[in-house]
């Protein structure tokens, strides 16, 4: 359908959909309608309209209404006109058929409606998104969400450490007072040449206070074009430094995986996120500290808030040798059982540290490897997200993340909403430098029992 709007009185529609849009759109071309813009609602935005709402439906790992979703297309709908200067939109309640069918004609015919009274303060492609978006927030659902195509290689990029202009510093949150500190600073990076240490607190950036400001607005205040500096406001110790170290934008790639010998020739691997190559570069690193001696592991999935679920399968196989890693269930029961690939290392002493930023796939291998008692998990308890999601792709280039299983471990524990216990539980104090020996009661604490059960 392409519904092209000329002068008050005078509608062009042209119909190219299917036959049941036909009536609504000619009683439309009836009315009087305000001005419009050069934009129309083509086919291809109500396919992607027709795409959202059933993948929502069929995909969603819960069952969801009709209704529900109708009700969530309106907010959507009349949240967009409101943010478009229209005060009071006039949008009708959206019911499906008594037979129920027929929904997605019911939004297609208020969007229509929309476009042709409110003509040029409408983007009939922004409109498409932001139903799209109302169905996605009537699920109640922080996972579900809608990405733009620019949204999505923002996404995919941070997920699979693409290069960006930043300064090197992996950055943790501290709900109690707000703040985000240095958790790892990148070596040879910006951030370690202007003098930045783990455990800095960065209180502003270019003196915007950094307090309470969520990752990605935090992380548009840090990256930028590369070679243009950046005044960082540092509290370290409880006291901040009398002057802002500046730093200057260089081109970052995020390390996936870092790793290094401890004292007592235990090996310390550390991962980021489950990118498209975690479980080759965990093996490998693993492999590499077995040859350089380690006879016992310390594997830091803290501050990991997930990523691909295939990866964090492949990371715990690096671990567990025989049997399930997760199994996922979808809507309507169908549970599918994920095993370890039988190519697991051979077994030394290990422990896991996790924290309360430890989610999705670092929970996924931690259960899985605590559930095959492979492990000591050390810190403490952790995000709860026991929900995996698929990317669905849009015709436009533009993709919905939508929850589509619950996952349950080993033994059958679900953790959504409720995390993960570890064996030894050790907080983290105000003024630990994570991944440093001697500056971190969590580190120190795995170090100490891998050592006592098999490390020099």
């Amino acid at each position: 359908m392409s519904v092209t709007r000329g002068d008050k009185h005078n509608v062009v529609i042209r119909i190219a959909l299917k036959p049941g849009c036909l009536a609504l759109l000619l009683c439309l071309a009836l009315g009087a309608v305000e001005p419009a813009s050069a934009a129309d609602l083509t086919l291809f935005d109500l396919v992607e309209l027709d795409i959202g709402y059933t993948t929502i439906q069929y995909h969603y790992y819960v069952p969801v209404s009709q209704q529900r979703l109708l009700d969530g297309a309106r907010t959507g709908i009349v949240a967009y006109l409101r943010s478009r200067g229209i005060a009071d939109p006039q949008v009708a309640q959206l019911h499906a058929r008594a037979d129920g069918r027929g929904a997605v004609p019911a939004i297609e015919h208020e969007i229509a409606k929309a476009i042709v009274r409110y003509g040029t303060r409408v983007d009939p492609h922004e409109l498409i998104f932001a139903t799209i978006r109302g169905e996605l927030a009537a699920l109640n659902d922080p996972y579900s969400v809608l990405f733009t195509r620019a949204e999505l290689k923002g996404f995919e990029g941070a997920l699979n450490g693409e290069a960006f202009g930043g300064v090197g510093i992996a950055l943790a949150y501290d709900d109690a007072t707000k703040s985000w500190h240095a958790d790892q600073v990148f070596a040879v990076s910006p951030a370690e040449k202007a003098g930045v240490r783990p455990g800095d607190v960065i209180s502003a950036v270019d003196g915007t206070s950094a307090t309470g400001l969520t990752a990605d607005a935090l992380g548009k205040l840090l990256r930028g074009k590369i070679g243009s500096p950046v005044q960082l406001s540092i509290v370290r110790d409880g006291a901040a430094l009398a002057q802002p170290l500046v730093a200057v934008r260089a081109e970052i790639t995020p390390p996936e995986v870092t790793s290094r010998m401890l004292p007592g020739d235990v090996g310390y691997v550390a991962l980021r996120t489950f990118g498209q190559t975690a479980g080759a570069e965990v093996r490998r690193a693993v492999s590499d500290l077995e040859g350089r001696g380690a006879k016992a592991l310390v594997f830091d999935l803290r501050g990991n808030g997930g990523g691909y679920e295939s990866e964090a399968v492949r990371v715990a196989s690096v671990f567990v040798p025989t049997g399930p890693i997760v199994s996922n269930v979808s809507n309507g029961g169908k549970r599918i059982v994920k095993p370890a690939a039988g190519n697991a290392l051979p077994a030394r002493p290990l422990a896991v540290l996790i924290d309360h930023d430890s989610a999705s796939g670092s929970e996924l291998v931690a259960a899985a490897l605590q559930d095959a008692h492979v492990a000591t998990i050390v810190g403490v308890r952790s995000f709860g997200k026991g929900v995996a999601q698929e990317m669905f792709a849009l015709p436009d280039g533009s993709a919905m993340k939508l929850t589509t299983s619950r996952y349950y471990t080993p033994a059958g524990r679900d953790i959504d909403k409720i995390g993960l216990t570890p064996d030894v539980v050790v907080e983290q104090p105000s003024g630990s430098q994570t991944g440093v020996v001697g500056h971190d009661p969590q580190l120190d604490r795995a170090l100490g029992i891998v050592t006592a059960k098999g490390g020099s």
